[in-house]
């Protein structure tokens, strides 16, 4: 059975334009995989694809009224598949990414409308999912010499799976500043995003609250690129949650710089992961990945796997590590003794490992919220 009700999608792709390569990436998701399982824990097989399979979600709803998180950004805003405030660009592509990139990038272009930033500017792309199957796909090309803030922002609740496929293209002298946040109320979520970057991009992803979420973030860097990005989980109840942020550095004297964050609780599973490569023509490049994963409770578990290859012999720096624990009791015991109760204490850790300066405020408020939620 697979993600989407097969009546429902032939019904939902025949009100749009290209029918027939709707039909044919749809048939192409079908039959791929959706990897090829290996022991590297960059491509191992954290998620539980049967999940998806097993959903068969129709594609067509009735529109909720949202409200918006930000002020200040111009906003592209869907609801159940129903853009609210802007006409979508009727296409089966987006730029970088292709369908055999990934099984549900087949699925996810095959019912798509795309959203072209070609402008400088703040934007907020949010699509807010209620039980249907939710595609869209989202084509960024900063003006070279320009700059852009883009925010991606999917809400999911009552077993419905927002799915997007994300292209970047940053040139010489241009800057993005580009966040994913996955929010979901035990509902499902896909992100997949590909990047080219000649400038510099700044990167926040965050994915918190899935049932079973899979984000996927990979970015190119031609000579003297910058790539900073902070990724991370929050797990509460049965969540299953896996992150991967790639970085490949194929031009000279490209740097890269990258968090990986990850907290498990209740009975959830996170993963964080990515893999930093520093190509043979990618020579006097620099990359950092770090990762660290904090783990709440008996029951949960978290994987944290930054990954690093060198393949020249002439680089500046190249630095990964890893650490997973639990909430340390001393740290607790020294709060407890400045006046804070066990509870307190313990809130007061989790958000200082989990917050940066660097986050937006849809990412603050859904840290807060969460952490909240969990009892801190």
């Amino acid at each position: 059975m697979p993600v989407v009700d097969q009546e429902s999608f032939l019904k939902y792709i025949s009100k749009l334009g290209w029918r027939s390569e709707r039909e044919e990436l749809f048939q192409k998701y079908l039959a791929q995989p959706y990897q090829v399982i290996s022991d590297s824990p960059t491509i191992k097989h954290y998620t539980e694809w049967s999940v998806f399979e097993s959903l068969n979600l129709k594609m067509e709803g009735e529109p909720s009224q949202v409200s918006l998180p930000l002020e200040g950004y111009t906003n592209f805003v869907l609801s159940n598949n129903v853009p609210l405030n802007f006409n979508p660009h009727d296409s089966v592509s987006c730029g970088l990414v292709k369908p055999e990139d990934h099984k549900l990038v087949s699925l996810t272009l095959s019912a798509s409308r795309k959203i072209v930033i070609d402008k400088g500017g703040k934007y907020l792309v949010f699509n807010y999912c209620r039980s249907l199957f939710c595609p869209v796909s989202v084509e960024v090309k900063v003006p070279e010499g320009d700059n852009a803030d883009v925010i991606y922002y999917s809400d999911s609740l009552e077993g419905g799976m927002p799915s997007s496929v994300i292209s970047l293209e940053v040139p010489r002298g241009s800057s993005l500043s580009f966040s994913i946040v996955n929010s979901s109320r035990e509902s499902y979520a896909f992100t997949y995003t590909k990047a080219k970057v000649e400038g510099e991009i700044n990167s926040s992803i965050f994915s918190v609250g899935q049932s079973l979420g899979h984000t996927e973030y990979h970015v190119n860097l031609e000579e003297e690129a910058v790539a900073n990005f902070n990724a991370k989980t929050l797990g509460i109840s049965s969540n299953r949650v896996n992150v991967l942020a790639n970085v490949n550095h194929v031009g000279k004297k490209s740097v890269s710089n990258g968090i990986l964050k990850a907290i498990a609780s209740g009975s959830s599973y996170t993963v964080i992961r990515g893999d930093a490569v520093i190509g043979e023509s990618a020579i006097d490049s620099s990359t950092t990945i770090l990762g660290k994963a904090l783990i709440i409770g008996e029951d949960a578990k978290a994987v944290v796997a930054p990954m690093l290859e060198v393949k020249t012999g002439k680089i500046i720096t190249a630095k990964h590590s890893a650490s997973a624990s639990k909430v340390s009791e001393d740290l607790i015991f020294y709060l407890e003794n400045r006046g804070l109760d066990k509870r307190t204490a313990e809130g007061l850790v989790i958000r200082g490992f989990l917050t940066d300066d660097n986050d937006n405020q849809i990412i603050r408020t859904l840290v807060e919220e969460t952490i909240t939620k969990m009892g801190y």
